[in-house]
């Protein structure tokens, strides 16, 4: 063998040393499956304990699973068969309207949790007094029960920073949805002064109608026109518009600032519907516009439920759970390096 050939072997073998080294070594670490860093949680409500039932009602996830025969009342039926119906694993209601206030604050606390208060502007008030490092104050909205809320009391409000956004906005709740004419005043404020808005679109409580006689199901469509008129307006989908997700992909796809958040799905659906719905979200790639919600009222235990039901995702990566869990919000708020609101 000449000199030449022996060279070139070595060489050969050398570098067949070095890619089988590449072979067996990992390529990166392995990937945490569990997101437990800061989390923002885009949809509390400052409630009164007896806001879903008596004091202490406690909740059994999956509401979906439910019927009703017709006789009696349905208000009855809900808060006794559905709501607090026996199961594995129910979330305890809170016994006083403080302990409701303390316990959802312990709870943030121990999951690193900041959030998104709507409520009465009393409500509101106590509890950032409570926590003032905790909560960004928001205003719910329903034209029809509020009145005296009006566009000009909002942006002074927000002007006064007494507001950073307006959630969640009801309408639908009293038949107003969110194409109404009712609504443009609002909208149209809101663009202008660039306050971002939370709208609850898609589906109620079960039996809503017999709760709300007004009530009825809105699909993410009825934003279209909205969001044509008001090209710049700040705004999320609640609920994430469930369960009309071909529309909410429609105007997902149409409108690249618009964002959701999947409030009340991780315990109003059976976790199995939940996940489909997410997957299909994800798949679709939106993954980037979709914020996490507890949808917590009356139970303070809804937000590490909710946590939960992102981390146990098999078909999220780390990132994507750490965008959904946190990353998407503080960019939809613009919040700067250190977690705060824009001056």
């Amino acid at each position: 063998m000449s000199e030449v050939e022996t060279d070139m072997r070595l060489k050969i073998f050398a570098l067949a040393g070095i890619v089988a080294a590449a072979a067996a070594a990992p390529t990166s670490a392995e990937e945490p499956a569990t997101y437990d860093g800061p989390v923002i949680d885009m949809h509390l409500h400052a409630y009164t304990a007896d806001g879903n039932g008596p004091p202490g009602t406690p909740l059994c996830p999956e509401l979906s699973e439910f019927a009703w025969d017709g006789q009696g009342s349905w208000i009855e039926h809900f808060g006794a068969k559905v709501l607090s119906r026996p199961c594995l694993k129910p979330i305890a209601g809170s016994l006083t309207d403080e302990a409701l206030r303390d316990e959802t604050i312990t709870e943030m606390r121990r999951l690193k949790v900041r959030g998104l208060l709507g409520g009465s502007e009393e409500r509101v008030a106590d509890w950032m007094q409570a926590a003032p490092d905790l909560f960004w104050p928001a205003r719910h909205l329903n034209p029809q029960r509020d009145p005296e809320t009006t566009p000009e009391s909002l942006a002074a409000d927000f002007a006064a920073g007494e507001i950073v956004a307006i959630a969640e906005i009801t309408g639908q709740y009293s038949g107003i949805m969110v194409d109404d004419p009712r609504m443009e005043p609002f909208w149209s404020m809101a663009e202008r002064e660039g306050i971002p808005v939370g709208v609850h679109i898609g589906l109620g409580p079960p039996g809503a109608v017999h709760m709300y006689p007004s009530f009825r199901a809105q699909s993410p469509s009825h934003l279209a026109e909205v969001l044509g008129k008001h090209p710049k307006l700040r705004v999320f989908v609640m609920h994430g518009g469930y369960p009309y997700i071909d529309d909410l992909k429609a105007l997902l796809w149409v409108h690249p600032d618009l964002m959701i958040d999947i409030a009340v799905l991780q315990f109003a659906l059976p976790r199995a519907e939940f996940h489909a719905f997410l997957a299909e979200l994800v798949r679709a790639g939106f993954g980037d516009r979709i914020m996490f919600g507890s949808d917590q009222m009356n139970w303070p235990g809804a937000i590490g439920l909710g946590i939960e039901a992102v981390n146990e995702a098999d078909y999220l990566t780390y990132d994507q759970k750490k965008a959904i869990l946190h990353d998407n919000a503080a960019r939809f708020l613009r919040l700067d390096a250190d977690g705060k609101l824009p001056d």
